[in-house]
């Protein structure tokens, strides 16, 4: 097993251990800060994955995004581990997807480009200080973020810190990193 194999077993099983009370005050945390900053603010559009039962709750940024008239892009994956982002306005457009995640049906969705997008929350188990992550290895953002101009955030207990972390030619950093404690970039 790699190294970033075995820190992606480790950001796995720190998050799936993780105490439900412990879970919902860190989501409450990062939501808190998240809509209080100006990175939230100024996005009109904002493209993000229907989170896992053991990630960060994504559906209280959907809900607040939603009362705030902003706009909510969720992806399909697509071949050659790509991703196309669907404007959804309703949970009846999402149906169950690749690895259990939640994903648009893009007959009832409009598409929405990467210029569209004026942040993309990105998902991740371990981060460290620079913004670089380790995610599911699938490499399905790294690609996306390759060309993507706007912002890209992160959201991370302060537990998911590393000082750093094996960088591959093809990782690329997001430009935010908020924790629990605050933002760390």
């Amino acid at each position: 097993m790699g190294e970033k194999e075995k820190l992606r077993q480790e950001g796995l099983r720190l998050l799936k251990e993780m105490p439900l009370t412990d879970k919902l005050h860190v989501e409450h945390r990062l939501a808190d800060l998240l809509f209080a900053s100006s990175i939230w603010k100024d996005a009109k559009s904002i493209g993000l994955t229907m989170a896992l039962p053991h990630e960060w709750d994504t559906t209280k940024l959907i809900q607040q995004a939603w009362l705030e008239k902003k706009r909510i892009c969720v992806p399909l994956t697509i071949e050659n581990r790509g991703m196309q982002f669907y404007h959804i306005e309703s949970y009846n457009q999402l149906t169950d997807g690749a690895f259990g995640i939640k994903e648009p049906i893009a007959e009832r969705c409009e598409p929405a480009s990467k210029d569209e997008l004026d942040l993309l929350i990105v998902p991740g188990l371990l981060f460290d200080t620079s913004g670089y992550r380790i995610g599911y290895g699938g490499g399905y953002y790294d690609r996306y973020l390759t060309d993507y101009q706007h912002k890209s955030l992160s959201l991370a207990s302060s537990r998911q810190i590393k000082q750093s972390l094996p960088v591959g030619p093809l990782d690329l950093p997001v430009d935010h990193l908020l924790t629990d404690d605050g933002f760390l970039l």
